[in-house]
């Protein structure tokens, strides 16, 4: 039976040790840790840009210059690096010259051969980030499972309560608080499973916030979620009509 454990996640994903140079002692080994990059400011509109300039150059999986689009996970969000101290600016497009004063402008530290995310949130008048390093959980093949946590990224939201529509409804946590983060909570991925439904509710008054609904769940082939984990985040204004800025979820690719 092959099983799927967090010693390969990080075998395969992060802690691939590099030759990157050879003295005469041997080697130099470079221990590498993965950086994934959140943006959940409403009004960083179109983008994020990091920089490249000044010494906080990293390296990253893709040559091109990833952006950082509002409430949109993808590959190029994920950057790698050995470095402990990183230091990372970030410009909201097109502010970009020399001149220019970044949005975030930080010096992270990042644990050697770590999982980070780094969640960019609150507005561009008042931007602020949360850190977050954790291993996620490891899938047997036989169980055919994936990970979820959940996570809060409205801004200045009121905790909010989650809950899971499946033959039924039951809550899987509540008092999540802004910028809040949850540990991963297993959920299967059979060959029959139907749909599961997320919904963030707040807290106190029970209203509906938000829906996610994860469907695909039992595809034989190319199976978008069984052995992988993922953040379900909220995410917008609260309050807010806006279609851009108002409160939504979006889903974040783990490891």
């Amino acid at each position: 039976m092959r099983k799927f454990n967090i010693i390969s996640i990080l075998l395969l994903c992060l802690l691939s040790i590099a030759i990157t140079s050879c003295k005469k002692e041997g080697p130099v080994l470079r221990i590498i840790s993965s950086l994934t990059i959140v943006n959940a400011v409403p009004d960083a509109i179109p983008y994020l840009v990091p920089d490249l300039r000044n010494g906080s150059k990293v390296d990253y999986y893709y040559a091109s210059t990833p952006i950082f689009q509002y409430g949109i996970s993808d590959p190029a969000t994920k950057i790698s690096t050995d470095k402990e101290l990183l230091p990372l600016a970030l410009y909201l497009f097109p502010d970009t010259l020399l001149t220019s004063k970044p949005l975030f402008d930080l010096k992270l530290q990042i644990p050697k051969g770590s999982i980070n995310s780094l969640f960019l949130v609150g507005t561009v008048a008042q931007p602020d980030y949360k850190l977050v390093t954790a291993v996620p959980p490891a899938h047997n093949e036989r169980d055919s499972t994936f990970g979820v946590r959940f996570a809060n990224l409205s801004y200045q939201s009121k905790p909010v309560s989650v809950y899971v529509l499946d033959n039924g409804e039951q809550k899987v946590l509540e008092g999540l608080t802004y910028k809040g983060v949850s540990d991963y909570k297993k959920y299967v991925a059979f060959a029959k499973s139907d749909n599961l439904t997320f919904q963030f509710r707040d807290q106190e008054t029970q209203n509906l916030l938000a829906t996610y609904v994860v469907s695909g769940l039992g595809a034989l082939a190319n199976n978008q979620w069984r052995y992988k984990n993922f953040t379900l985040a909220l995410k917008g204004l609260p309050g807010s009509a806006d279609a851009l800025q108002k409160q939504s979820t979006f889903v974040i690719s783990d490891f």
